[in-house]
């Protein structure tokens, strides 16, 4: 069903009606157009509910598998004849989508042997091949026209033309998808982890000499996107936040001088700009950095929720809960939220979880916001939505132990959090000991002395003041943990459970009194 529910998406009901390629049934609509209309409409989230409505039969039903084939098939057909030039597309992606559906019809062409109108489509696409640096397309119409000019018209000067050309750009080619392996080999451990790779510091300085020559020699897009991410690398295994700046400054000047609007590389560099600067606490500019990186971003992709994201964190690090509880209403409400990444989703139920502490807490100015999961946030629930970042041990797992002992102070459950205490200071013995992790590691110090302290503000104060010290002596900017593993400032955290405490004690006060 996930594959259906992605192609409506793109494939959508104004587009499909200006094909017809779902028409209706002769007794009024078909099954087919029944079916496409309950999975735009959200009414079908899985195999089960769509064969039991259609045929009162489960998924394995043949009818419902055919049915769900042909949707599927007249899908995949609708698009190569949707049109692509949206307004929201840059000339290269308009050009991207332009291209290859022109490339499919000229190899048919050249299958069919109808080569006058295939060898027309073929010395047009390559003009703007050559444009847009679509590398891969361009060796591939190369080889094409090769083999035609050396073995059906035997036109020598064009056949090594071509030949040549073939040649040059599949060197560059190459290189390109090694600089996409290296990169890929260095990103694919962050996707579920956030956790510090200073050890990777190594791997990528090899990379990145293994393509410098390569980065001196040839100006193209992907060459230079992967090139730069990955020198950007070196740097961010060990947040080394001015050196990642100076790259990303140079890689955003390098590819505005494109005589094309080079879309993906201006958002990523400006999103891993604001990033630093968020970590170095330059705030309004990583908001102004960000708004550059937005103009990139359509709503509801991917990269926008990871935009959004590091725009709530730089609200929640300046105290505007009032905004970072506005914005996470934005992101639950968006229609696409649902079909996100699980990893994705477990960071904005994080976000969630702080704002409902934050709530919790009194530290809203407003109300919710309409926010209902904020009034709802239970914390069971929480713990048990966490597959993926539960293992994270070093990384956004730690979110997940705070909130858990935060949430036991806010509701008073203290007979939890000591009876927690244990297994979570063998947790921070074992996982928290490395230099990145020195920051989380004195916070949960910190956390863990308050039921030593039995509950007391005094003695926790006395018992936290020389870790309480060393956090702050550590600063953000100055450690070496991702920016996704403190979504609130440490110190900000502890002053709001001190003040749990103290309003704990005043009730202890007042009960013995009335007593």
């Amino acid at each position: 069903m996930k594959d259906l529910i992605d192609l409506v998406q793109i494939v959508t009901r104004p587009k499909l009606r200006s094909i017809e390629l779902i028409g209706d049934g002769h007794n009024g609509k078909s099954k087919l157009s029944i079916f496409y209309d309950k999975i735009v409409d959200g009414q079908f989230l899985d195999d089960d509910a769509a064969a039991q409505a259609l045929y009162q039969a489960n998924k394995q039903s043949p009818m419902y598998k055919k049915l769900k084939k042909n949707l599927k098939d007249r899908l995949i057909n609708a698009l190569f004849l949707i049109d692509v030039k949206l307004a929201s597309y840059t000339d290269r992606q308009k050009a991207y989508y332009e291209c290859y559906k022109d490339w499919a019809a000229a190899k048919i062409l050249f299958g069919k042997n109808a080569y006058g109108v295939a060898l027309n489509i073929a010395t047009k696409l390559l003009k703007i091949t050559r444009k847009y640096e679509f590398t891969e397309l361009t060796v591939d119409i190369c080889h094409s026209l090769r083999l035609y000019h050396g073995t059906i018209d035997g036109d020598y000067s064009k056949y090594e033309l071509y030949n040549q050309e073939l040649k040059e750009n599949e060197t560059i080619w190459i290189l390109e998808n090694r600089a996409e392996e290296y990169y890929i080999d260095l990103s694919i451990g962050t996707i579920h982890s956030k956790a510090s790779k200073a050890d990777f510091q190594t791997k990528a300085k090899g990379y990145h000499a293994a393509l410098e020559e390569a980065l001196q020699t040839y100006n193209t897009y992907h060459l230079h996107l992967y090139g730069r991410l990955i020198e950007s690398y070196i740097h961010s295994s060990v947040n080394d936040q001015p050196r990642i700046l100076d790259v990303c400054n140079r890689a955003i000047a390098f590819f505005n001088e494109k005589e094309y609007v080079a879309a993906v590389p201006l958002q990523v560099f400006n999103y891993q700009k604001a990033v630093c600067q968020a970590q170095l606490h330059q705030f309004p500019e990583a908001i102004q950095t960000l708004d550059q990186c937005m103009q990139y971003v359509s709503k509801g992709h991917f990269n926008w929720y990871k935009a959004q994201e590091l725009i709530l964190i730089v609200h929640l690090h300046q105290g505007e809960y009032d905004q970072g509880s506005i914005l996470l209403q934005s992101v639950l409400s968006s229609e696409n939220y649902k079909n996100l990444p699980d990893h994705i989703k477990e960071s904005w139920r994080i976000a969630d979880a702080y704002l409902s502490a934050l709530k919790k807490m009194n530290k809203l100015k407003s109300t919710t916001n309409g926010i209902p999961t904020l009034d709802k946030f239970k914390l069971s629930k929480f713990l048990n939505e966490m597959p993926l970042y539960s293992k994270d041990k070093q990384g956004l797992n730690l979110h997940i132990l705070i909130l858990e002992m935060l949430f036991y102070l806010i509701d008073k459950d203290h007979g939890k959090l000591q009876a927690r205490a244990e297994a979570i200071d063998k947790y921070r013995i074992r996982y928290l000991r490395n230099e990145g992790l020195k920051r989380s590691n004195y916070l949960f110090k910190l956390f863990l002395a308050i039921p030593k302290a039995q509950f007391d503000k005094t003695e926790i104060l006395q018992r936290t003041q020389a870790d309480f010290q060393l956090l702050c002596a550590t600063p953000i900017a100055l450690s070496k943990q991702t920016l996704e593993v403190e979504i609130l400032p440490y110190e900000t955290l502890w002053s709001f459970v001190l003040e749990l405490m103290e309003l704990w004690q005043g009730e202890r006060l007042r009960s013995k009194s009335r007593k």
